[in-house]
């Protein structure tokens, strides 16, 4: 039978019993895992289809059947994927990096350091990038550089870096973020905060600026510096900057303010006397409220005495000026100095409006004495070019003035300092000048007149005792290694020199002697100091005795031990019921002696013993913040002619004091960094609308915030 031929098209298989299967889809995943790789349904080595699992980073591919193979090398992969982006998060060891250990001046080129670890954080990144563009003063066009986006992509490639617009933006954000958080802080009503000023003139914008800084110690006895206010003003009459400060105090929230410290001008004066007419709750009337700057002080007291030394400074001073005008005398002088002596140092040039850099120049040059006759004897333009040459005498008289001047430097550069307490330490520096200029009165009689010019002027401030600062004298009694005896001491200085004028007893019969007058100043100041603690037990403390139960008539019904306590009472009169208050007890106890050299930390002391003493303390951490010269507020203007260029004279006001704040907030140098390169988005009016919207919220806020109260 042969075999017939089959008709494919004509057989049925079936029909529906074996229709050709689809090829089965993926099931629904459910694992974390799973956001790092793709599935696919795939035949294994024997055809039979199963799931895969393709890395998403890297070509790894794994069998992942949910009921064969599980998810377990899934998690193990994707942990420990070096392309996966997000493997930092999943490392238990982190990595170390070799951190440079950053000097005094932020210096960067030590070599020392530590290992710590690292982990990849694009936030904290950012953050950085942030603090770079406003402490290093980089336009915000520096994040698209070539060479800087190139940096970047080799130091951290999985890092994207923002554009300008958005760096801008971010910066303005941080601003106002930042803002927020000291605005809460200040506006507290149990925040005390002392304020300094000054104003200075754009040469290029014809503007006159202001810039008011907040100091003020926190909870944790720590104490701070805080740019608040950086505006233009219309003039710097006395009520124009008086009206401004009291818009900036209001804007901020400040509720109390203790003192403001100013330079020596007129119209500051007219400015705090408006201020005092304008704020609430001041001591004794707001006769303290007013801080004269120490440093512009002494800076007055030694331009007067210099005078008398004119010609011996000047011909110094222009024998190094003539010098540093050109490289070319530069580089001779420089050779001079090799073949003359061994020293290191070079010519310093003067600030006409800084007596310390002149003070730095003349001790300098006198270093290099022999080195000006080097050459001048080779170099005969020298004395042809300038009227006169330095001559030895010149030398030996400014000698002595630098020795003289080395005083007023140390205390300058004391009283200027802003991240410790000073305030206990003026008292003592003031008498410190009075004792240096009676020393050197009777050295020669050239001396002499130079002395009595500078005395006239430390008279005008600081001659009579009774226009000091309370503040002053206070903070030297709330120092626990001086308290009443330091006082005691400065007054019997006072007295002993005839700064003291002869006093007469109650009955205006006899004089009083010597030590009857300093007993009755100090008395005086100590009851001064007991006004102050009055308003702040009346405004923080609490009466003593009130945790205590009272007694009730139906508690005592021992009539015999009422009158038994009646008798003893009468007998011993009112020592048994009195308890002393904190004041008292402070003054009481004896002063701390401290070893010679030994380091005493004022505020940790006074944070150990604030449980005990928590009236005074508050006290003395108020008083403590006093700061005695505006070096705080000089320190935006150290370089003016910078902050506002020719070429970013558009700068729009809002956008300066954003950053000039910024930067104050964020900087962890001691040096002063003023804005230099500002430029290209800093005109973007959009951002300074986005910054003027911020403030007027975080206004509004606040005042919903004081209705509430």
């Amino acid at each position: 039978m042969e075999d017939q031929p089959i008709d494919v098209e004509n057989v049925e298989c079936d029909d529906n019993k074996r229709k050709r299967k689809a090829p089965p889809k993926p099931r629904k995943t459910t694992s974390e895992c799973w956001k790092y790789f793709d599935p696919k349904m795939e035949a294994d080595d024997d055809g039979t289809i199963i799931k895969w699992a393709y890395c998403k980073w890297c070509p790894a591919v794994f069998k992942a059947d949910s009921r064969l193979h599980g998810t377990r090398q899934l998690n193990t992969h994707y942990k420990n994927c070096n392309d996966n982006p997000d493997i930092e998060k999943f490392r238990k060891q982190r990595k170390l990096a070799f951190k440079k250990n950053i000097g005094e001046n932020d210096a960067g080129g030590s070599s020392m350091g530590t290992l710590e670890t690292w982990k990849y954080d694009e936030k904290d990144i950012k953050q950085s990038l942030i603090e770079l563009i406003v402490l290093a003063e980089l336009p915000f066009k520096f994040v698209e550089h070539p060479a800087f986006i190139k940096y970047s992509a080799k130091m951290q490639p999985r890092f994207n870096l923002p554009s300008r617009f958005t760096i801008a933006r971010d910066i303005s954000k941080f601003y106002l973020e930042e803002r927020k958080s000291l605005l809460n802080f200040l506006s507290n009503k149990d925040t005390t905060v002392h304020l300094t000023t000054d104003t200075w003139t754009s040469s290029c914008k014809r503007m006159n600026f202001m810039v008011l800084t907040a100091h003020f110690i926190d909870d944790d006895w720590l104490m701070h510096k805080r740019i608040i206010n950086f505006r233009p003003i219309h003039s710097h009459r006395g009520v124009d900057i008086g009206r401004e400060l009291l818009e900036c105090i209001n804007g901020w929230g400040i509720k109390n303010v203790m003192t403001i410290t100013v330079d020596n001008i007129a119209s500051n004066d007219k400015a705090l006397e408006y201020l005092v007419e304008n704020l609430p709750d001041k001591y004794d009337g707001g006769k303290h409220f007013h801080i004269r700057c120490m440093a512009h002080i002494l800076n007055l007291i030694v331009k007067d005495g210099l005078k008398t030394f004119n010609k011996e400074v000047d011909n110094i001073a222009m024998a190094v000026k003539y010098i540093k005008h050109s490289s070319q005398r530069v580089a001779n002088f420089k050779e001079s100095v090799e073949k003359t002596c061994t020293s290191k140092k070079f010519l310093v040039s003067e600030c006409p409006t800084r007596w310390n850099s002149t003070h730095d120049m003349l001790k300098t040059a006198i270093e290099l004495k022999e080195v000006f006759f080097y050459y001048d004897f080779n170099n005969s333009s020298f004395a042809r070019d300038l009227e006169e040459i330095p001559k030895r005498v010149d030398f030996e008289v400014c000698k002595k003035v630098v020795s003289f001047l080395e005083k007023f430097k140390e205390t300058t550069e004391l009283v200027s300092n802003v991240s410790c307490p000073v305030a206990h330490l003026w008292f003592g520096e003031v008498l410190g000048i009075d004792k240096h200029l009676r020393e050197w009165q009777n050295v020669n009689a050239s001396f002499c007149v130079m002395v009595d010019e500078m005395r006239k002027k430390y008279d005008k401030y600081w001659g009579d005792y009774k226009k000091i600062n309370h503040y002053m004298y206070f903070a030297v009694i709330l120092d626990p290694t001086m308290k009443s005896d330091m006082i005691e001491i400065g007054f019997r200085h006072l007295i002993e020199n005839g700064c003291v004028p002869m006093e007469v007893d109650n009955e205006g019969e006899t004089f009083l002697n010597d030590d009857e007058v300093c007993e009755k100043m100090v008395k005086k100041v100590e009851k001064d100091m007991r006004l102050l603690f009055n308003m702040y037990k009346e405004k923080y403390g609490t009466k003593e005795g009130s945790d205590l139960p009272k007694a009730t008539s139906s508690q005592n019904t021992n009539t015999t031990r009422r009158r038994c306590n009646s008798f003893f009472q009468e007998k011993v009169g009112s020592k048994c019921s009195v308890v002393e208050d904190e004041l008292t007890k402070y003054l009481k106890e004896p002063r701390l002696e401290l070893e010679d050299n030994e380091d005493f930390d004022l505020l940790n002391w006074w944070k150990l013993n604030s449980p005990r003493l928590p009236i005074v303390s508050k006290m003395e951490k108020d008083i403590l913040c006093i700061q005695v010269s505006t070096v705080a507020s000089e320190s935006a203007f150290s370089a003016s002619g910078r902050v506002l260029d020719p070429y970013r004279n558009s700068l729009s006001p809002s956008i300066v004091e954003a950053l000039v704040c910024t930067q104050d907030w964020n900087r962890t140098s001691s040096r002063n960094i003023t804005l230099d390169t500002l430029e290209d988005l800093m005109k973007d009016d959009d951002l300074a609308k986005e910054i003027q919207d911020g403030l007027e919220k975080q206004k509004g806020e606040l005042g919903h915030d004081s209705r509430m109260l």
